[in-house]
């Protein structure tokens, strides 16, 4: 525990360096908010006695780093607790520290750069080396790492063509691989469920999982060559997502036109549970 902790302190000393280098700003946004967001959680609700009104406990960094972001600072970044009443395994905590940093101008290849530049200069700092050995299986970040399609990974392990496939029929197919899946799950969601459990596991060396379904991610921009599909990615690291980012979408009509469609997933998904 004492090595642990000494790693944890030594990473996030050596991560703040490197993003004060890059001349990123560091800054502190408010944990407690009146409406939560920028991400799909549950959160922890309090009450704030002085002003009588309900509050909650940040599921997220992104929403107040945003603001920022179009009050002019131009590449921002906070370290900072979220937490999020969900449920408790090896990958998931009720509160957990994360890592966001928002760079204005930048897309998401820019951010895949500075993600490998990141990596570079923790491990050198705190291991010597590029290459560390994690539950006896030697890891090499020696950069450039993989980039590997979605739609192609998917395709690859599970035959699944999601270019063909409808939102029903990948639901039933989930269902006889033995993914479960949430009630009003959209295309997209589901395609990552089945991904979790086939994909990435099988991902052990640090690699880009780029250019996820339209829909995974309501605030990222879509590719301009392919529509249907987003300009993001995660880095997968030994069947571990370490790392999620996306060119931020700033079309105003096509973000209303999202926001509407997730409220009728949200309201169906209301309604099934009513009538289950």
């Amino acid at each position: 525990r004492l090595f642990l902790s000494t790693l944890k302190s030594l990473s996030i000393s050596t991560l703040t360096c490197f993003l004060d280098k890059e001349g990123f700003l560091e800054v502190e946004t408010p944990i407690l908010q009146n409406l939560y967001g920028g991400a799909r959680a549950r959160p922890f609700k309090t009450h704030l006695n002085a002003l009588d009104i309900d509050m909650y406990l940040r599921i997220a960094l992104e929403l107040y780093l945003k603001r920022l972001l179009v009050g002019g600072f131009e590449k921002i970044y906070e370290i900072g607790k979220c937490f999020r009443n969900e449920g408790v395994d090896r990958s998931h905590n009720p509160d957990f520290t994360m890592l966001e940093f928002y760079w204005a101008y930048a897309d998401y290849k820019d951010l895949m750069k500075l993600t490998e530049r990141m990596f570079n200069h923790i491990l050198k700092n705190i291991f010597g080396k590029l290459k560390i050995t994690y539950e006896g299986k030697e890891l090499d970040f020696k950069t450039p790492w993989p980039r590997i399609e979605f739609f192609n990974v998917i395709k690859k392990e599970t035959k699944i063509d999601l270019e063909e496939i409808d939102r029903n029929t990948l639901a039933k197919k989930a269902k006889s691989l033995g993914v479960v899946i949430e009630k009003g799950a959209s295309k997209p969601e589901i395609a990552d469920e089945i991904f979790k459990k086939f994909c990435r596991p099988k991902i052990q060396q640090p690699t880009f999982v780029v250019h996820y379904p339209l829909g995974f991610q309501p605030l990222a921009k879509a590719l301009k060559k392919h529509p249907n599909r987003l300009a993001n990615f995660q880095l997968v690291v030994a069947g571990w997502e370490l790392l999620n980012a996306f060119s931020e979408l700033n079309n105003p009509i096509e973000q209303r036109e999202r926001f509407k469609e997730q409220e009728k997933l949200y309201e169906a998904g209301l309604k099934r549970l009513k009538e289950w």
